[in-house]
């Protein structure tokens, strides 16, 4: 059994005129109105799946280690660079640090 949200409403006498002239049947709407119900919910559920946390943690962190490192699994050089003089950078900052 629907919820009572989900329950077919009667349609209005003009309504039901308008529609046949129309040449669409309460049926075909009806049908038709629970097939996009169906799409969107199916929609919904793949949102829902690609958004959640974990997900999204691990397509990122998947993201970040494709640009990091090359197909076979190995550090790109020019992050080992980077890397380098970063370490090169903080250490002589706190060389100089030192000495003052």
């Amino acid at each position: 059994m629907l919820p009572a949200s989900r329950q077919p409403m009667p349609m209005a006498p003009e309504v039901q005129a308008e529609l046949a002239k129309r040449g669409r049947s309460v049926r075909q709407i009806e049908t038709e109105i629970a097939a996009r119900t169906e799409r969107l919910s199916a929609n919904i559920d793949e949102l829902t799946t690609r958004l959640t946390p974990s997900r999204l943690v691990k397509d990122g962190t998947a993201g970040l280690r494709a640009r990091l490192t090359t197909p076979d699994g190995s550090p790109r050089l020019e992050v080992l660079g980077a890397v380098a003089g970063a370490a090169l950078v903080v250490g002589l900052l706190l060389w100089r640090a030192r000495r003052h």
